[in-house]
This record gives structure tokens, C-alpha cells and sequence, in this order.
């Protein structure tokens, strides 16, 4: 009975955890929605056609960015870590990482590309200035909070 209420306990706890994480994503994200949109002036004509090219190519890069930065960690410490990989070992690893950043690569341009027939080349630019300027305040707040969190500790 006892292993029952915890491992239900358990469940409860992952899936508030994960809800929360989730909803953070979609606040982050619509923030940023709102906060490119401001940026670069989008008419909504240009947000109609603007928004679900952008949101395509930007989750199929954060995707390979994912496999880049978790994916080929988890592996390495799956062989062992990264002082028991062999040279051969590791030269895979490091193809690999060639072959996703080459591919996050090619998925930027195809958004630049894409997005060039639908906003003016002013606002491609005032786009890559927006997407920086997001990261930097998501990042500084991200750092103000957990200043906050430490000096509460």
C-alpha cells in the first residue's frame, strides 16, 4: 500500500513538474512572439505568412540543437565518458557534431531564405537584432531570478 501512495506520489510530482516546464516554454514563446512582432514592425499580412515559416525552421533547429548539446553528451557518457572513448570513438562523435552543426547550419540559411520573400531585408536584419536582444533579456532575467533564489537560500 505504502509503495502505492509513492510511486503515485512520484507520478503526481513528474507530471506537475513537467506541466509547469511546459507551460514556461509556451509563456517564453509567446513572449517571444510578441516581442518580434513589436521589433520588427510585422504588418498581419506579413505575421500571417511571417510566423509559420519562422516557427518550422526554428523548431527543427532547436531540435538538432538539442541532439547537439544533450544528445551527443548522453551518448559519450553512455560509452563510458568521455576518458574512455577511443580515438575512433571519439572521431564519431565528432563527425557527428560536424554533421549537426552543418545541418543547423543549412536551417538557418533556408530560414533566411524563406523569410526574405516575406519581410523586407530591413527587417531580416531588425529579426536577427530581436532574436538576440530576447536571448540577452531571457538570460539576464534567468540570472536576476536565480540571484533571488540563492539570497532566499
Amino acid at each position: 500500500m505504502k509503495k502505492n501512495i509513492l510511486t503515485l506520489f512520484i507520478i503526481l510530482l513528474t507530471a506537475t513538474i513537467a506541466t509547469a516546464q511546459n507551460m514556461n516554454r509556451q509563456k517564453i514563446k509567446l513572449l517571444k512572439t510578441s516581442f518580434i512582432t513589436d521589433a520588427i514592425n510585422l504588418t498581419p499580412s506579413e505575421a500571417e505568412k511571417f510566423w509559420p515559416v519562422y516557427n518550422l525552421h526554428t523548431t527543427k533547429i532547436q531540435k538538432l540543437k538539442f541532439l547537439l548539446e544533450g544528445g551527443i553528451q548522453r551518448d559519450i557518457r553512455l560509452a563510458g565518458g568521455l576518458e574512455n572513448l577511443s580515438n575512433n570513438e571519439a572521431q564519431k562523435f565528432v563527425d557527428d557534431v560536424i554533421l549537426l552543426e552543418q545541418q543547423i547550419a543549412q536551417n538557418k540559411v533556408k530560414l533566411i531564405q524563406d523569410l526574405n520573400a516575406i519581410i523586407s531585408p530591413k527587417k531580416m536584419l531588425r529579426l536577427q537584432k530581436a532574436e538576440r536582444d530576447f536571448n540577452r533579456r531571457i538570460l539576464q532575467e534567468y540570472g536576476r531570478r536565480k540571484r533571488m533564489q540563492n539570497k532566499q537560500n
